[in-house]
């Protein structure tokens, strides 16, 4: 790792756990913070920055900025807080007990909630609520919708201004139907059956099972990892959450789970670097298996050059307009994805592009 490297992980170690930041040597500010940004863990690195005193003290037009940042979030946190509560009371109000997923269910769990970067709001009401759900958001003052229509596939758009809210009628989105249905059972469980109930702003709101919010949360990163990159933002998220659950969890559970979704491997290397980077501890990382290193140093690399949602993806970006280079090009794509996910995880890649070659084959004989 580089100098600059190193100091981001202390940093952000420190923001996480509430350790002291220790650090010889002068802090590469302007390096560690562009890496910061690019990981979405800037507001986290800047509470840290901010305490420190000494000849590391940034200067103070990078205070300034780092500031700057961190009452953007605060503002941010609290429009959709307020949000959240009006819209989650209209539901409850109308018999809809929607779960909520991701940002604050999330936040809740790290020492300081506010330095937890997100931007949106997401809710889940499932498949028999969704339509009356999305009806009855829509009636909120000042939202905003993209099209009067109102099932479009895994969640639908409202927005409130800058803030965005998603309406699910699904957690994921999967391919295949032999996991599709596994996947169905886990959610099912998770969502419904062993649902928390919370306080939140003195209002009662359903957030997923202990086991659920782990599993969805490092599958909403390896999701990321497989479409458009992802950033230690989302990885500090599963550590924060293994964290927090420490001794609570039904570990043969999740590790049913994690498996009959065929993602042990990436489980357990996503693990390593949470423990070896973010200071995780081993006992806290169910099924953590030092032996993965050289596939973790592997990952390491994608992750820092990809950063959080940061992909570069030219392939895409160049899809032809006719219909049969159309369908190269996505057959293609397949291959080039495989390529891409192989370097780190190659039976995974052999499993995402079997799943992916059989729907396109399955749309085609549809068609015809």
């Amino acid at each position: 790792m580089s100098v600059a490297e190193t100091q981001y992980f202390a940093l952000l170690r420190s923001a996480l756990w509430g350790t002291p930041f220790v650090m010889e040597g002068e802090v590469e500010w302007n390096a560690v913070m562009k890496l910061a940004k690019h990981q979405a863990t800037n507001v986290l690195l800047s509470s840290v920055a901010l305490q420190i005193t000494g000849k590391n003290r940034p200067s103070d037009s990078m205070l300034g900025e780092m500031q700057s940042a961190m009452r953007i979030n605060l503002i941010n946190h609290l429009q959709l807080r307020r949000i959240l509560v009006a819209a989650s009371k209209l539901l409850q109000d109308n018999n809809i007990n929607p779960v909520l997923l991701k940002g604050f269910g999330l936040a809740m769990l790290y020492s300081n909630p506010d330095l937890r970067q997100f931007g949106d709001i997401d809710l889940y009401v499932g498949l028999d609520n969704f339509h009356k759900a999305c009806m009855l958001l829509r009636t909120m003052p000042g939202c905003y919708t993209w099209s009067e229509e109102v099932d479009s596939g895994r969640h639908y758009n409202i927005e409130f201004g800058q803030y965005p809210m998603e309406v699910h009628r699904v957690s994921a989105d999967l391919s295949g139907h032999k996991e599709l249905a596994i996947y169905e059972s886990i959610e099912r469980e998770g969502l419904y059956e062993k649902a928390q109930c919370v306080d939140f702003e003195g209002l009662k709101l359903m957030i997923p099972s202990k086991e659920f919010m782990v599993f969805f949360t490092f599958f909403h990163a390896w999701h990321h990892f497989l479409t458009s990159g992802v950033g230690w933002r989302q990885i500090s998220d599963v550590a924060v959450t293994l964290h927090a659950y420490y001794g609570q969890l039904d570990t043969n559970k999740l590790y049913q789970w994690i498996t009959s979704m065929h993602l042990l491997k990436p489980w357990q290397t996503f693990g390593y670097l949470m423990v070896d980077h973010l200071g995780l501890h081993k006992d806290e990382m169910p099924f953590y298996e030092a032996s993965c290193q050289r596939r973790a140093n592997k990952l390491f690399s994608r992750i820092m050059a990809e950063g959080n949602f940061r992909r570069p993806n030219r392939f895409k970006r160049n899809k032809p307009k006719r219909i049969a280079l159309k369908k190269l090009h996505s057959f293609i794509g397949i291959f080039v994805s495989f390529f891409q996910l192989a370097d780190v995880f190659p039976s995974q890649a052999f499993h995402e592009m079997c799943t992916a070659l059989k729907m396109g084959f399955q749309k085609k004989n549809q068609k015809k």
